[in-house]
């Protein structure tokens, strides 16, 4: 199956739907699945806070107005609570100054020390919630992160590093949106409810209000959904693009300078930053002007509301119903009208929340996307239930019609057919684009041939194990590509265990132990980045090294020695000739003097083995490619020295 290499439910038209959107949220349950327990417990909590915060602020409404500002005598249970005598609360037609001061102290110790409870549980609660969101957010991006990993190099050759990267970073972190999508909105549903049915209780024609607002806020939520998606979607892409342009030039800094292009990057920055900013400017504009759109929405019934209720109270008009008479409500009085007030004001902030929510939904939706675009990647190269081991090798790797291209429709190798025996050097060679490093790629099962097989001792290495197939292959590359740490851990990168000992040998044997010691902290020397404190020929030397410790039955060598001098790469060569006997060592060069070490010569032209054989066999075939790449190198080198 091909992979997957972009893609998504959006493709930037708005096609996002709320379905889609229930379908993105529904997908995230099971990222909560190590955090459900935790998500139970703050659930529990939080309706136990509700629970006892919604009788205690009806309490401390009736105490502050009608008791201790109006002066109307306690019931028995506020008298109760606060431990005040019921003679001089209760039995009387009214409060008295004193009795009304009294009540003040009491009623203030209550609320402060109610507080002193809530307070810290309602802390506690959030603190909480930040600690499962981000656990939920981890899980995602190393999730994310493995399933790049996974995928073989044809993806990794089309897809853009900083793309990946914002994906991990930027878009991952929506999981923790969509997350307070599921529990958020519980708070202000339940409290705008509360409200409905205090208004209900009040007087139904309050609540008609109510019913209006949140009918028309929710119409208006599903018109600016659209547009909202569709600009952050774009704005994302636009960051995206942003990050991959910083991660090429970073990674190109050296070129960048060698060509004094700076002004010209910078300028190629600067048009992207302004492409990023305007996207995300109009991306928040419309979220800005939806939520301004949503508060007026909200708060309009509210405030007419509000209006009504003060002149009922006024009037002492009796409630719409009298299902408030049990708390000392029996009339629109100050109290009344004050818990009324809050609640219709309460409505309103949390219809308002409710929109604020939608709004941001939209742009978690479109970061979960892009995120389980990555997650949902599916891998070409992968590994058989049954895998087994790679033991080593004893016989040979062969090739038998092995056919493969980046892009299926242009194929770069064809139908190639190569053995190389272990305990011999085997050289691939031929011109630039043959198809060598490409063969050392599919040994590794960075891809999987189109057509044909390889095999080591005559098993399919599709039937091994990827670890141990990639354990058993040490590798020194071309690019020679080293880390930020020393020169120890880099040399240590393949086989982290490895002594002191075994890092000095694979130094020796690279040549690089002369110039390791020669520095002031030898092999605990820090490297800059990619290795730029070294020379190329000293870098060179590393990466053998790393090969080399690696211990591995097979080993791969990519142009071990270009950067070397003559001198060097002699060493260096008849170093590695005792180190691998008994391994199989493919050696992928373009200078003669390498070449002559192997066994074997595999000369490669256009994706095919034109020849293959000794050095000495290949020499005498007539108008053979071999002889005849060897006679241009000569030349090539008489046409120097005689210049010279």
């Amino acid at each position: 199956m091909p992979e997957v290499v972009d893609g998504g439910v959006d493709d930037g038209t708005g096609r996002l739907t709320f379905r889609i959107i229930v379908r993105l949220a529904w997908r995230t349950l099971p990222y909560l699945k190590h955090a459900w327990r935790d998500i139970a417990r703050l659930l529990l909590i939080a309706l136990a806070l509700l629970i006892v915060a919604a009788p205690i602020s009806l309490l401390v409404y009736d105490l502050g107005y009608n008791r201790m500002l109006l002066g109307k005598a306690l019931t028995t249970f506020e008298a109760g609570l606060l431990g005040l005598d019921p003679a001089e609360f209760v039995e009387v037609d009214s409060l008295a100054l004193a009795a009304r001061q009294a009540l003040r102290v009491r009623l203030m110790v209550f609320v402060l020390g109610s507080a002193a409870v809530i307070a810290p549980i309602v802390i506690a609660v959030l603190v909480y919630w930040v600690r499962v969101q981000q656990r939920v957010n981890q899980f995602l991006r190393v999730q994310m992160v493995q399933q790049v990993q996974a995928m073989s190099m044809r993806y990794h050759s089309g897809a853009q590093i900083g793309d990946s990267i914002y994906r991990a970073y930027q878009d991952s972190a929506q999981v923790t949106a969509l997350m307070s999508m599921l529990v958020r909105p519980l708070w202000p549903l339940t409290w705008m409810t509360v409200a409905l049915l205090a208004f209900l209780a009040f007087d139904p024609r309050t609540a008609l209000a109510l019913v209006a607002m949140y009918l028309a806020g929710f119409a208006m939520s599903f018109v600016f959904g659209r547009r909202l998606r569709v600009s952050f979607r774009r704005a994302r892409e636009a960051n995206s693009a942003l990050t991959s342009q910083i991660q090429e030039t970073m990674a190109a800094i050296k070129v960048v300078k060698a060509f004094g292009t700076e002004p010209i990057e910078q300028r190629r920055f600067e048009r992207s930053s302004d492409q990023a900013f305007e996207a995300a400017y109009r991306a928040r504009m419309q979220l800005a002007i939806f939520g301004l759109s949503s508060f007026m929405l909200s708060s309009l019934p509210g405030m007419a509301a509000a209006a009504y209720m003060a002149v009922w109270a006024a009037r002492g008009d009796a409630l719409g119903t009298g299902a408030m008479a049990f708390s000392g409500f029996a009339v629109w009085n100050l109290g009344a009208y004050s818990y009324a007030l809050d609640r219709a004001m309460s409505g309103s902030r949390n219809g308002n929340l409710l929109f604020k929510l939608w709004g941001e939904l939209q742009n978690a939706a479109v970061g979960m996307d892009r995120a389980f675009v990555q997650v949902d990647l599916d891998p070409e190269v992968k590994e058989d239930k049954a895998a087994r081991p790679l033991a080593g090798i004893e016989h040979a790797i062969t090739f038998h019609g092995v056919s493969f291209g980046y892009d299926r429709s242009r194929p770069v190798l064809h139908g190639v057919e190569l053995r190389a025996e272990a305990g011999k050097i085997t050289a691939l060679c031929g011109p630039t684009g043959s198809g060598k490093s490409t063969l050392v790629s599919l040994l590794l099962r960075l891809f999987d041939p189109d057509q044909g097989r390889i095999e080591i001792d005559g098993v399919d290495i599709r039937t091994f194990s990827l670890q141990s197939l990639r354990d058993g292959v040490a590798i020194a590359l071309q690019e020679n590509l080293l880390f930020g740490t020393t020169i120890g851990e880099n040399i240590r990168y393949a086989r982290p265990s490895a002594s002191d000992a075994e890092v000095r040998e694979a130094a020796r044997i690279a040549c690089a132990l002369e110039f390791i010691e020669a520095l002031p902290l030898g092999f605990d020397t820090p490297l800059g980045e990619r290795g730029s404190k070294l020379s190329t020929g000293q870098r060179q030397r590393l990466s053998i090294a790393r090969a080399i410790i690696k211990d591995a039955p097979i080993l791969v060598l990519d142009e071990p020695t270009a950067s070397l001098d003559a001198e060097t790469e002699l060493r260096v060569l008849e170093n590695l000739s005792a180190w691998a006997k008994g391994r199989a060592v493919l050696l992928i060069t373009h200078r003669l003097s390498t070449i002559r070490r192997a066994d074997q010569i595999v000369y490669l032209r256009e994706g095919a083995v034109v020849e293959s054989g000794a050095p000495k066999e290949l020499m005498v075939l007539p108008g053979g490619a071999y002889r005849r790449f060897v006679e241009l190198e000569r030349d090539a080198a008489q046409a120097g020295m005689s210049a010279v």
